[in-house]
């Protein structure tokens, strides 16, 4: 629910689950955040769709997001520079998840052809332990997929992130230095 002050201005949005008045600069770039701070979600796989706390709140394949309105530049400058944090941010950390499903990867290769029943040393938590390799061998394979399941969210929620920041460049016409104007429409 939306209030509007005289002017029609959005001022707040009441979230009537929980009621509680989200006040109007969480109405739009905070508003999934708060959202995922204060409910909880799932996934229904059969319908493909996103369930906050109990209600169908949107299809997982959404349009691109629409950029908030913002009534200045320090704003939209403030955001822009947040978008591209969170864009470096989850780019650092495929990286890192990418080097390590790379390691689990060797270490398959390395004892998959070694006997089932022959020692093999596993570190776990900061201790090493000793393990055979028939143990070993499914729980790091079952390690590198959740790593790859991982990485492949992650680079999912790069490319939305991305979207709006190139929605968000276009829309306030925001360049880079050096970066060339965009050609004007005709």
């Amino acid at each position: 629910m939306q209030s509007n002050n005289h002017n029609g201005k959005k001022v707040a949005e009441v979230n009537k689950r929980r009621r509680k008045v989200i006040p109007h600069s969480l109405t739009h770039f905070h508003h999934r955040r708060f959202l995922r701070a204060h409910t909880h979600t799932h996934t229904n796989t059969t319908t493909n769709e996103r369930i906050i706390m109990g209600t169908i709140k949107a299809p997982l394949e959404q349009p691109p997001p629409l950029v908030p309105e913002f009534t200045n530049e320090q704003d939209v400058l403030q955001h822009y520079n947040n978008l591209t944090s969170v864009c470096e941010e989850a780019r650092s950390k495929i990286n890192e998840l990418s080097n390590q499903a790379k390691e689990h990867e060797l270490v398959v290769d390395a004892i998959k052809d070694l006997d089932p029943e022959r020692k093999c040393f596993r570190l776990v938590g900061g201790v090493l332990v000793e393990r055979k390799v028939k143990e070993v061998l499914p729980a790091v394979k079952g390690n590198k997929e959740k790593l790859d399941g991982v990485v492949e969210r992650i680079n999912e929620q790069l490319n939305a992130k991305e979207m709006e920041l190139l929605e968000l460049k276009r829309k306030y016409q925001i360049r880079e230095r050096g970066e060339q104007p965009p050609p004007p429409d005709e």
